[in-house]
């Protein structure tokens, strides 16, 4: 599936330290494409991005609002949900 992902959600998957080798691979070959960039994920390494990536999903406990971070990594698993019916 061709997953978009802003600059922004491909520089928050850069920072990932447990990142695996075949998603470092699937963020380095992404293409430009106007404000976005189409990133080639297969099935398996989409649901193994969107469970890395929900590790990162927190609310601040005083507002109940998700970080700053969180709200990457929340629109990142968006972004897949949505490819998956392209």
């Amino acid at each position: 599936m061709k997953v978009r992902m802003t600059a922004e959600m491909l520089t928050g998957l850069k920072q990932m330290p447990e990142l695996p080798a075949d998603l470092v691979t699937a963020v380095n070959e992404s293409r430009p494409l106007g404000d976005f960039f189409l990133v080639q994920l297969s099935d398996d390494e989409a649901i193994e991005l969107t469970e890395m990536c929900q590790w990162y999903i927190k609310s601040d406990p005083v507002t109940g609002q998700l970080t700053e971070k969180a709200e990457v990594f929340d629109s990142i698993v968006a972004a897949i949900d949505e490819a998956q019916f392209d």
